[in-house]
C-alpha cells in the first residue's frame, strides 16, 4: 500500500472517528435531557366492581398521572341496573392538581344515552369559576387541596374537610367507628372510604334507599 493511501486512510479514519463521537454526545445530550422527564413521570391505575344487593352491577377505573408537580386525575364507570326499568348509568370525571392545588375538574354523566352531567371547574385569576349549562359562576373558596375523585389515591388522614364537585361545597371528614373516613352530605346520604397501604380498597354509599359498595379488584 502506498503512503498516500495509507496517509488517506487513517485521515478517513479520524474523520469517521470524530464524526460518530460527535453523533454519540448529541444522543447521550438528549437522552439525559429526557431521562428526568422518565424519572418523574408515574402512572396508577385502580379497577373496582359496584355491588348492590350481592350482585355486580357495573365498574369504575381510575388513572392518576404524576409529571413534576402535577397530577392528573380520571374516573371512568358504567354502572347498568334495573329497578321499574332498565338503567344505564355512564360516568367520566377528571382533576387536574398542581402543586398541591386544584386547578381543573370536570363532570360528565349520561343516564340512558342522556347528558344530564355537564361540568366543569377552573382556577382561573386566582379564583374558581364554575361552567354549567353555558354558564359561569364563582366558588367562593381560595383553595381546593383536595376532593372526592382524590381520595381514591390519597388517604385523608390529615384533612377535616374534602371538596365534593357534585354538591360545589366542602363536605367535613370524620373517623368511622370501623376505621372508615366517612363523609355525610347535605341531603342525610353518607360515603365512607375505607384503605390499605394508603390505597381506597372499598367505598360504602348509605343512601336513603339502597346501600352500595365500590369494591376494588385485586
Amino acid at each position: 500500500m502506498s503512503p498516500n493511501l495509507i496517509s488517506l486512510f487513517f485521515k478517513t479514519a479520524t474523520h469517521l472517528k470524530a464524526f460518530i463521537s460527535k453523533v454519540l454526545i448529541r444522543f447521550s445530550i438528549k437522552l439525559i435531557l429526557f431521562l428526568p422527564i422518565i424519572s418523574l413521570s408515574q402512572n396508577s391505575r385502580l379497577d373496582y366492581n359496584v355491588m348492590f344487593s350481592g350482585h355486580n352491577i357495573g365498574w369504575l377505573r381510575l388513572e392518576k398521572n404524576d409529571v413534576g408537580n402535577k397530577s392528573d386525575l380520571l374516573l371512568v364507570s358504567e354502572i347498568k341496573t334495573r329497578l321499574l326499568f332498565p338503567i344505564r348509568i355512564f360516568s367520566k370525571e377528571t382533576s387536574t392538581y398542581e402543586n398541591g392545588k386544584l386547578i381543573y375538574s370536570s363532570q360528565f354523566r349520561k343516564t340512558n344515552g342522556k347528558t344530564n352531567l355537564n361540568k366543569e371547574i377552573r382556577f382561573v385569576e386566582n379564583e374558581y369559576e364554575i361552567v354549567e349549562n353555558d354558564k359561569k359562576t364563582k366558588l367562593s373558596c381560595p383553595k381546593i387541596d383536595s376532593n372526592l375523585l382524590s381520595l381514591f389515591f390519597q388517604e385523608p388522614k390529615n384533612s377535616k374537610e374534602v371538596y365534593c364537585d357534585n354538591q360545589q361545597s366542602f363536605i367535613k371528614v370524620s373517623k368511622a367507628d370501623d376505621g372508615g373516613y366517612q363523609m355525610k352530605f347535605p341531603n342525610g346520604n353518607y360515603n365512607c372510604y375505607y384503605y390499605k397501604e394508603g390505597i381506597c380498597v372499598k367505598v360504602k354509599m348509605q343512601h336513603k334507599f339502597y346501600i352500595a359498595e365500590i369494591i376494588i379488584k385485586y
